[in-house]
């Protein structure tokens, strides 16, 4: 064997090691995509954001989540909570002591709000309510949880300064850029996949606000298609025992 043969053959274990490090990102490529629509979109209606026609939407308006969605906050000096169906306090960027980040920053109207309807959002603080700009231990991270898992997400992001990951079903999928302040725009996301959990993973210093979350009801489990399919293969016994009665 020569030892140009030798160094060939050994090198497929690590070409083999490679390349099966590269398959999760490939497949979790091939499975999510996101849609992205600028600042200049705020506010549109949901067919223009290519939302599903059924979507359940969370805007925050309460306390009491819609059902089959939970939040959980981390990471946030200030408090943490959940996962639960039911917010610590609701979010008025209008009422908040501390300044005008979520308001009317930065054109010093409402037309720069951080609500994309309403008068409620989600903040990323551990009782969502806002803080003291200057304390940067104050935000931390979002998570969502679908029960049953949905196949696409929207949701609207205002005021983050800097980067926030994205992960879905527990691994990082994309990172959206930072806006500089202000309204950064609303993300969609659709998966080939049910997606059980996303979570906005920030800057630790950075303060950024989410609403209108919106999300088609959960996908089926595979017992619930099996319990369907068993159901109607019960039905069509019925009906056949009925018509040979009748014959």
């Amino acid at each position: 064997m020569t030892a140009q043969h030798f160094s060939r053959r050994s090198l497929l274990p690590l070409v083999a090691a490679l390349a099966a490090l590269a398959a999760p990102a490939q497949a979790a490529a091939a499975t999510y995509s996101m849609t992205s629509f600028s600042a200049a979109s705020w506010g549109s209606s949901d067919a223009t954001l290519g939302l599903n026609s059924g979507s359940i939407v969370e805007d925050f308006e309460d306390t009491a989540l819609v059902a089959g969605l939970k939040i959980q906050v981390t990471h946030s000096s200030v408090g943490s909570y959940g996962p639960t169906a039911t917010l610590p306090n609701s979010f008025d960027p209008f009422a908040d002591p501390h300044g005008n980040a979520f308001s009317t920053y930065p054109c010093g109207t409402a037309a720069c709000s951080s609500l994309w309807d309403g008068t409620h959002a989600l903040l990323n603080t551990g009782n969502n309510q806002s803080a003291f700009y200057g304390n940067s231990n104050a935000w931390g991270d979002l998570e969502f949880s679908f029960t049953g898992g949905v196949t696409q997400v929207g949701f609207s992001l205002q005021q983050n300064e800097y980067a926030v990951d994205v992960h879905l079903n527990g691994s990082l999928f994309t990172t959206i850029p930072g806006g500089g302040g202000g309204r950064t725009g609303y993300f969609r996301i659709d998966s080939l996949t049910p997606i059980t959990s996303m979570k906005l993973d920030g800057y630790y210093p950075d303060a950024w606000v989410v609403d209108h979350l919106a999300f088609p009801p959960a996908v089926p489990e595979p017992e619930t298609y099996a319990l369907m399919l068993a159901g109607l293969g019960l039905v069509g016994v019925a009906a056949r025992r009925r018509a040979a009665t009748v014959a």
